[in-house]
């Protein structure tokens, strides 16, 4: 399935802004709040149609959120004495609303999750494939064909998991601990990382790891016209051998070493019409589709058609019944919102760079990139970016939820509300923090995509 970037970003978070918007509708009915306006999207309003009980349903220019807009004590005309009216409901039922929008984001990740684990998929095995040179993973001894069992005491069945653990480590230094089996022997190694991951790399390839892959020969078949090979001098049916000295058996050791060195010159040998020489190649830096810089140089290799990968004894099928499922959604949500948290942390205290934070732009790249896998990727990215909003909606920042629910602890504490001015304050800043939040990740896109 191919999507442009923005169509993609719509498909993927249209659905999680609209639940997490009826989230709150539906509480604030159910307290008793009239509501006055639903709105997918915001600023201009492009189109609004009333319903039978008053609200106003609208679509909005700007596809960045949505709001429900209640009515509050200083809008009423009428003499209600403040009894549909958000701001005289009592503080548990003004917390609920502000929850419900959250809440709605978790559940409905959650019973994505269970749809994915129910219908199943082929997993590659936890083989490691090969170990880069000079990498923490090879300093610590880790050796190619080793099946990974655990990553710090927690198992690990398929990569996903591998990446969502090594996630939770982000920014750290001291050891990562890798239990392993050859044959019937297990082993731990103790993986020295400094800032791990702090200012954007790949985790496995950080880390010094590759899955199994393809055991293609490394030989030129087609060359990209004005591509870094092909400036080079690199010529199809060149036989590739090494690289900087070490020896190259696989096309995708050559494949690792091009795109861990954007801009990087290196010696190449090739053999060439049983000749062996050396030339001087520097790959081009592109940006991919999760923009982070990468190291390119148009060449593809010659592939035997009759070759079949991955073979089945690195694949195993993973399908849960119903009940495996919800375990296992439980412990996917759990691990998103463990890791969301870890992160924001390690963003405020300064182990890790901001220059990780993505915005609408990333989104939109990665959403594309997962389409072009099929639906049950882009299931899997709307599940991961639906624990995202709901944590993030979180944040004890005025205009978020958690800066609604702040305001509520504050008056329950207080025995009164804060003043009007007071509120307007903390909402005039919480608006400067998000659009100051907003300018820096959509400058972050800027420079990783463009």
């Amino acid at each position: 399935m191919h999507l442009s970037p923005w169509w993609a970003a719509i498909l993927v978070l249209a659905p999680l802004i609209i639940l997490h918007e009826l989230g709150h509708f539906l509480v604030a009915r159910w307290v008793g709040v009239r509501v006055l306006a639903f709105s997918i999207g915001m600023g201009p309003i492009l189109a609004r149609w009333t319903d039978r009980s008053g609200v106003e349903w609208r679509l909005s220019l700007l596809p960045i959120g949505g709001y429900v807009k209640m009515l509050d004590e200083p809008e009423s005309g009428e003499d209600l004495s403040g009894r549909f009216a958000f701001n005289r409901q009592p503080t548990w039922a003004r917390a609920l609303v502000a929850m419900a929008g959250p809440a709605m984001n978790i559940l409905l990740a959650w019973v994505l999750y269970i749809v994915l684990a129910m219908h199943g998929s082929l997993q590659l095995v936890t083989r490691i494939g090969s170990v880069l040179p000079g990498t923490p993973a090879q300093m610590a001894g880790v050796q190619a064909g080793e099946l990974l069992l655990a990553i710090d005491g927690q198992p690990v069945h398929d990569w996903q998991q591998v990446n969502m653990r090594l996630a939770e480590r982000v920014g750290d230094s001291g050891q990562i601990l890798l239990t392993t089996r050859a044959g019937s022997l297990q082993r731990t190694y103790h993986v020295p990382v400094r800032h791990f991951l702090a200012h954007g790399q790949d985790a496995l390839r950080a880390l010094g790891l590759t899955p199994p892959q393809p055991p293609i020969l490394p030989i030129i078949d087609q060359l990209t016209p004005g591509g870094a090979a092909a400036r080079a001098g690199l010529l199809p049916g060149d036989r590739l051998l090494g690289v900087d000295g070490q020896n190259l058996f696989t096309w995708p050791q050559w494949v690792d070493r091009i795109q861990s060195s954007p801009g990087q010159a290196m010696q190449v040998r090739y053999e060439r019409h049983g000749k062996i020489a050396v030339l001087r190649l520097t790959p081009d830096s592109v940006v991919d589709e999760w923009g982070e810089h990468i190291g390119r140089v148009g060449a593809m290799p010659r592939i035997d058609a009759s070759m079949v990968w991955p073979p089945q004894n690195l694949l195993v099928h993973v399908q849960d019944d119903l009940p495996e499922a919800m375990a296992r959604a439980d412990g996917e949500v759990s691990d998103v919102v463990t890791v969301t948290v870890r992160t924001l942390f390690k963003l405020l205290s300064g182990s890790m760079s901001l220059d990780r934070l993505s915005g609408p732009i990333g989104i939109a790249h990665i959403a594309a990139a997962s389409a072009s896998y099929g639906w049950m990727a882009l299931l899997s990215l709307a599940a991961l970016l639906s624990v995202n909003l709901g944590v993030l909606n979180l944040l004890p920042i005025p205009v978020l939820d958690g800066g609604h629910l702040v305001y509520v602890l504050l008056e329950s504490w207080r025995g009164r509300p804060l003043s009007a001015r007071v509120q307007s304050w903390g909402v005039a800043a919480g608006a400067a923090v998000m659009v100051a939040i907003m300018l820096l990740v959509i400058v972050n896109d800027l420079r990783r995509f463009y």
